[in-house]
């Protein structure tokens, strides 16, 4: 039952200042390594030197003499693998370490400064083997196999395809048509290779978690974790508990980005707590440590061969990427499957094959970073489509609007599309920067050996359809209004966002709404805050729970008013009879209903009906997204071909939001991903040494900082979908993705050099420039 209001707050579509911006600012808001607790126990690691090796024999006997310990444990002492995919993953090395930061040992103890004493003390013996440190190595005939009992491993169906007796964890495929006809048909084929290296997730919060075991072997954890209730269901199947005895509290979480979807160091805590009688363990990773033992984004090579017809149409495309998803598989199967099935580019193409092979390496592990994958195929699709238009003499926007998919079409995996705003994207951001189809922007030569050019890229990215996510809304006595969910504001703005909706639902002022944290034994169930699905699952979730509500409370209205629920009505937190304009306060109705008062719990949940997974064999499947996102950028870029440095003067960005529930947020949002982008594109490179991070701190891996970000031009694009909250689509990962290759695409237009690895380091263009020359 929707909510009559008298007269309707426009908090919809408006900007509003996010409800924990002022705690974040000030220092009120409370991260999990701000949490202190009685009997608190520090602990740190001890991590493997080598990337491949057999551990002969540990010796701890001497940490455990030293005063203050509490704690230490090695393989030896605990059992059981994990991993959200495959499960893999040892919580301390079991005979054999795989990456050089694999944790070997670890202790607990009255400091961390005693722990790491500790750790000192402890001897191991290694016998180290012949490492695999990259793909090529890998994917070799020779190659050592990093995971014997791959075929044998427990995994989830449906996410991941492996192959047994090699490095491959999993194999995507997509088989729509007859690429070989395609191909045969086609006036001309292209065909180009790129690479993307590993890079760090870098949040201002490192992996940090503190767990405690009640005296009636409950499990009470805190962490800084994106999907609480994924957690709790691997420590359930670890510990063999039920669901109702582990707790899992979300607080504060200062950026997650991905690495904090999948459970990391937290079954390693908890192991030590298991062991701390009831004192609660802390397990907080320091920068280095963060680098070298937590996850990573993916290092990807990616092949794209394209088949057009003279006038431009696209009539094939095959595309193989290889992702190095390190010491374990972690979440690469869907990493290498989200990818995949969109690494065709935002296009209609009849024949389309793709082949996405996740790739162990005695490197460490490697997780979903903003966009699983989709990023890294933006990358070689983009400047692939720019190199066609340029080799047929087609304007690159008038190539892509011929292209684009549409609303009706199917897309490479037999989903027919609704809502699609790419199109939009590239028309609007085109727009606003004067540029016409069919009429390419000129190169302007500044003299000196200076040249400055516009270049554009899109893209699109699914996102999962079958996940559930429910919300409560709950009227208190005094009329104000508690949120219930388990998404995790992590920096998004989700927060504000729930709060937004069940204010204009309700007709309640936004101060009267506060948002409870994720917590698995208060809100209600939500699978994971990742791709991109809060504002569309979690927003639609609250947006039900709060017409419940709102039906419960006219139910009680009318009960007072002796009137029928539909005459009803609320006005700035009451409500009024609209036959008599009797009117009572939401905290009076409540009190004069029920004798004592009652609370309102309304309830909601958003499951879309009909989703399907893809087929194994050929990647098919009629409804495998929930919805698609779209993004389009345009980077005003300017090149000196003398040093090869590149001076990036603005981006401007448009993304498809659906409907803008908060405007402000979402150019914050533009905003924000296109800075991430830019670092990926320019600056932003692990550097590995014999298997070893070579820059794990922020001084040596370079990330942007105010200086290097140039003005970013955010364009709101809203192609409502009917599935969302108020039409509203997610919005986080998209603008990330086309910052590289528009950056690529103008410099090849200055310079006629298409750069195909990134970052586009002034070394990298100097030599790629001396290379053509």
């Amino acid at each position: 039952m929707a909510v009559k209001v008298k007269e309707r707050q426009t908090l919809i579509g408006a900007d509003i200042q996010r409800i924990d911006a002022v705690p974040k600012v000030n220092g009120g808001a409370a991260y999990t390594d701000d949490l202190q607790l009685a009997g608190l126990l520090e602990a740190d690691l001890l991590i493997s030197p080598y990337p491949y090796a057999r551990i002969r024999c540990i010796d701890a006997s001497a940490a455990r003499r030293l005063p203050g310990v509490a704690v230490v444990l090695t393989g030896d002492d605990v059992a059981g693998l994990y991993g959200n995919t495959i499960k893999d993953r040892p919580i301390l090395a079991q005979g054999v370490v795989r990456f050089i930061g694999e944790a070997v040992a670890a202790v607990a103890a009255v400091s961390r400064e005693v722990a790491r004493a500790a750790i000192d003390l402890i001897r191991v013996e290694y016998e180290p083997l012949s490492p695999v440190l990259n793909l090529d190595a890998a994917l070799a005939k020779d190659a050592p196999i990093l995971h014997e009992n791959l075929g044998r491993y427990f995994r989830t169906p449906g996410d991941n395809f492996p192959i047994p007796g090699t490095n491959i964890c999993s194999h995507f495929k997509i088989r729509k048509g007859d690429v070989a006809r395609g191909f045969a048909e086609a006036d001309h084929v292209f065909e180009d290779s790129y690479e993307v290296p590993r890079n760090h997730h870098a949040c201002l919060e490192m992996h940090s978690v503190i767990a405690q075991f009640d005296g009636e072997g409950g499990l009470r954890l805190w962490s800084a974790n994106q999907s609480p209730y994924v957690l709790q269901r691997t420590l359930c199947e670890l510990l063999k508990l039920p669901m109702n005895k582990v707790q899992v509290s979300a607080p504060t979480l200062g950026g997650g980005f991905g690495s904090k979807i999948y459970p990391s160091i937290e079954p390693l805590a908890v192991m030590l707590a298991r062991r701390a009688g009831r004192k609660p363990v802390r397990l907080s990773l320091e920068r280095e440590q963060d680098f070298r033992s937590s996850v990573t984004n993916h290092g990807a090579r990616i092949t794209v061969k394209t088949g057009v017809l003279r006038d431009g149409t696209l009539v094939a495309r095959h595309v193989i990427s290889h992702w190095d998803t390190g010491a374990y598989a972690d979440c690469g199967p869907l990493v290498a499957r989200n990818s995949g099935f969109t690494s065709a580019g935002p296009y209609r193409i009849s024949n389309v094959s793709v082949d996405a092979y996740a790739v162990y390496t005695n490197t460490p592990v490697a997780s979903a970073f903003r966009g699983y994958g989709t990023p890294h195929v933006m990358w070689a699709y983009e400047c692939h489509m720019d190199r066609i238009a340029a080799e047929l003499g087609i304007d690159p926007l008038e190539f892509r609007l011929r292209n684009v998919i549409c609303d009706g079409d199917l897309s490479h995996t037999g989903e027919q599309m609704v809502a699609v705003g790419v199109g939009e994207c590239l028309r609007q951001v085109a727009a606003a920067v004067g540029w016409q189809p069919g009429h390419t922007p000129a190169s302007i030569d500044l003299g000196d050996g200076r040249y400055r050019s516009l270049g554009l890229a899109c893209g699109w990215k699914g996102s999962m359809r079958n996940f559930a996510t429910q919300a409560t809304v709950r009227m208190v006595e005094d009329g104000s209004v508690e949120v219930n969910c388990s998404n995790v504001d992590m920096g998004q703005g989700s927060s504000t966002i729930l709060a937004q909706i069940a204010a204009q639902e309700l007709g309640v002022a936004l101060d009267k709404v506060t948002v409870r944290r994720p917590d698995t034994f208060v809100t209600p169930f939500d699978r994971t805050t990742s791709a991109s699905r809060g504002t569309f699952h979690a927003g639609r979730a609250v947006l039900l729970a709060s017409r419940d509500a709102w039906a419960q409370l006219a139910e009680l209205a009318a009960k007072v008013f002796r009137s029928d629920p539909a005459d009803v009505i609320a006005q700035a937190g009451s409500v009024e009879n609209s036959r008599t304009g009797q009117t009572y306060s939401f905290a009076e109705i409540l009190g004069k209903a029920v004798l004592g008062g009652v609370n309102v719990i309304g309830q909601g949940s958003s499951y879309l009906e009909g989703g399907t997974g893809l087929e194994a064999e050929t990647g098919q499947g009629a409804n495998p997204t929930s919805f698609w996102m779209y993004a389009a950028n345009i980077a005003d870029v300017e090149v000196d071909t003398r040093t090869g440095k590149v001076r990036i003067h603005k981006i401007f960005g448009a993304a498809d939001v659906g409907h803008a529930i908060n405007r402000e947020n979402c150019r914050q949002q533009i905003q924000g991903g296109i800075a991430m982008g830019l670092g990926i594109a320019m600056t932003e490179e692990m550097q590995f040494e014999d298997g070893a991070v070579a820059n794990p701190n922020l001084h040596d891996y370079r990330l942007p900082t105010c200086p290097d970000v140039p003005r970013i031009m955010p364009i709101i694009v809203e192609v409502p979908h009917p599935d969302g909250p108020y039409g509203a689509k997610g919005l986080g990962e998209m603008p990330v993705g086309p910052v590289a290759p528009a950056i690529a695409n103008a410099i090849a237009r200055s310079t006629g050099v298409r750069i195909k690895s990134t970052p586009m380091t002034p070394e990298r263009v100097f030599m790629a420039l001396q290379k053509v020359r």
